[in-house]
């Protein structure tokens, strides 16, 4: 019965939510400061919100497996016990270094950007619009599978496009080691989130009914990301122009 789904996830690099104008300009050149301070803002709301997302995940579902598994999960964001690994926070620190290392020290810190930067609506719409399918019991076990086999080949990318900015490190290993966030992602870990997202939806999917809501919270899910992006892209594109037209 969830064969159609399985067939969706084999073209899901494909879709819109991990094939677009951000992650094309993001792998391609370095982005300038302004344009950095608008996507460290958005994204960076998006991964702290996300802990919060996966807690309702806890509370919208009675199976102990699937609990277990969202535990999991959660204890991973949280930096397993330790505030300096939690994910946000590695994120942070990465916006930190990098801009110290372009010449703009202090200008990517988190709390600057939370009071210089304005969340773009479609960052607000992706944070309340995943947390709203995570407390629907059938749709939001599509949704966690839509989260879940778009988020290895996002991270790999933001990985890819962080590497623009190695040649300004003089020592390599010190920009992996500030790279610190996406080497928590790109590992067995999120490969294994994979499959079990695929194996609840499996468990669950007991009727047509049920499966279409998940189905529905798979596509759902993933348009809202695409939306996040495609909204980044444009605020950033706006930033450009005007900055040439000032020169």
């Amino acid at each position: 019965m969830t064969r159609n789904l399985e067939v969706l996830l084999t073209d899901i690099t494909n879709h819109s939510a991990l094939n677009n104008e951000f992650y094309r300009e993001w792998m391609t050149r370095e982005l300038t400061i302004d344009e950095l301070a608008i996507f460290a803002r958005n994204y960076g709301e998006w991964v702290k919100s996300f802990p919060d997302a996966l807690s309702i995940l806890l509370v919208t579902t009675d199976d102990i497996d699937a609990k277990t598994e969202y535990v999991k999960t959660l204890y991973s964001e949280m930096g397993y016990g330790n505030p300096v690994k939690v994910h946000s926070v590695l994120l942070n620190d990465f916006f930190k270094e990098l801009a110290r290392k372009m010449g703009h020290e202090g200008e990517l810190n988190w709390e600057r950007l939370q009071n210089t930067v304005e969340l773009l609506p479609a960052t607000r719409e992706l944070i309340e619009g995943e947390q709203y399918l995570y407390r629907d019991r059938q749709m939001s076990f599509g949704a966690q599978l839509a989260l879940e086999w778009q988020a290895y080949t996002m991270l790999r990318k933001l990985y890819d496009g962080a590497r623009n900015y190695l040649p300004l490190w003089n020592d390599p290993d010190e920009f992996h080691e500030a790279c610190e966030y996406f080497y928590a992602h790109i590992g067995a870990t999120e490969k294994e989130h994979k499959e079990e997202s695929l194996k609840a939806v499996k468990r669950y999917a007991t009727s047509e009914e049920s499966l279409a809501r998940m189905t529905d919270g798979y596509h759902r899910h993933l348009q809202l990301i695409h939306n996040f992006w495609q909204g980044l892209y444009h605020a950033m594109s706006a930033v450009t122009e005007h900055s040439i037209a000032i020169a």
